[in-house]
């Protein structure tokens, strides 16, 4: 059998766990175990991580990023150097990802997890530090808790460590999502994180919209996903006239173009949405679903504790809804029905080409494994 197509801008996102360490407010965690994401609380099984890996590595299958994060802080799970090792094997040995992600609020970037993730292995690792304020008492309103002080140190001992042992990785990307509630920040923000690199001689850079590929240190100012239409048009507009102040160009795309302008924002699907053929999610239980906005697991597919993710995301089920989806029908997708993510920055594109491409792998694979299935 073929490798599954490689789809441009293809990302893997796995949760190691729902548990955090803080509780931001544009965040689930923030409403405890009142959100069903959240009502219990653990970390993914070693185990299915390292089949997930070794299925991928024995299908061929590549992604352009694998991202281990979703609602929790991924260096509280007990065994994350376990996982962590695992993921860059197969990313250096076979090529399953083109790059090796992780988003962290620095809680928890103790002296022993420095040590495990400083490397030169052949293969991007970017290291998202979500920091979202230069200021103590704006950072405790946006993350529910009052660990400015550790997670400033954690994050210059971490530069530190880089500069002295010139680790090739982790990337540092210093992230801050820009809102309402942080946007006069900015300016002292970059100043200051630009300013802790150059000072250990570490080349740093300040982007907005998206993270381009380097090793270079990033100052990364991201948009704000926000819960209705309204407002996301009214967070566009902050976010846009700032990086506009800042210098900062924004990504060249139809969203970009429509925040620049002032467009409104409307859920307002594209014929196709990229999160079925893209951005499969797994939940630290092993849930496999189509997108991050799917904390309620709507568009859930399976479980990695029944079967192989490969059998999940290229199987007969998710060959139908794609067809489905392909043709502009979300019929029993309600979570999608009412999405203006599509319209956002954050939103992976996705092209007819590549529709086709995928459409005909599972002409090839899905049905006569289907058809062999039935016979028997």
């Amino acid at each position: 059998m073929s490798a599954p197509p490689h789809l441009p801008g293809s990302y893997l996102v796995v949760e190691l766990t729902n548990r955090c360490s803080l509780a931001c407010v544009h965040c689930s965690v923030s409403q405890g175990k009142a959100h069903p994401h959240h009502a219990t609380s653990g970390y993914l099984d070693p185990g299915l991580a390292l089949g997930l890996f070794d299925d991928l590595v024995a299908v061929r299958a590549h992604f352009d990023a694998l991202v281990l994060f979703w609602l929790g802080e991924p260096l509280l799970h007990p065994h994350f150097g376990l996982i962590w090792r695992h993921a860059l094997r197969a990313a250096v040995n076979h090529g399953t990802f083109g790059k090796v992600e992780l988003h962290t609020n620095a809680t928890h970037l103790s002296a022993d997890r420095i040590r495990l993730a400083l490397n030169d292995a052949d293969v991007e690792q970017p290291w998202h530090f979500s920091l979202d304020a230069i200021d103590r008492q704006t950072y405790r309103e946006i993350k529910g808790m009052d660990r400015f002080d550790r997670v400033q140190e954690n994050v210059a001992a971490f530069l530190r460590h880089k500069a002295q042992t010139g680790a090739r990785w982790p990337r540092p990307v210093f992230q801050f999502i820009v809102g309402s509630n942080n946007v006069a920040e900015v300016g002292r923000f970059r100043e200051h994180w630009e300013g802790a690199c150059r000072r250990l001689g570490l080349p740093v850079r300040s982007v907005a919209g998206h993270v381009p590929p380097g090793q270079d240190a990033v100052v990364f100012f991201r948009q704000l996903d926000c819960p209705t239409a309204d407002q996301q048009r009214a967070q566009n507009e902050v976010f846009v006239n700032e990086m506009r102040c800042q210098g900062l160009p924004l990504p060249d795309q139809p969203a970009a173009a429509a925040a620049k302008q002032g467009r409104s924002v409307r859920p307002q699907l594209p014929t196709a949405c990229s999160g079925f053929w893209k951005s499969p999610v797994i939940g630290w239980q092993g849930d496999v679903t189509t997108c991050t906005r799917d904390n309620l697991l709507r568009n859930r597919i399976g479980t990695l504790q029944d079967q192989r993710f490969s059998a999940l995301w290229w199987g007969r089920a998710m060959a139908e809804r794609r067809a489905s989806v392909s043709r502009g029908c979300y019929d029993g997708l309600p979570l999608c029905q009412t999405c203006f993510i599509p319209q956002s920055l954050n939103y992976s594109h996705l092209s007819s080409a590549e529709i086709a491409i995928q459409a005909a792998w599972d002409a090839d694979h899905v049905r006569p494994q289907a058809r062999l299935q039935a016979a028997r």
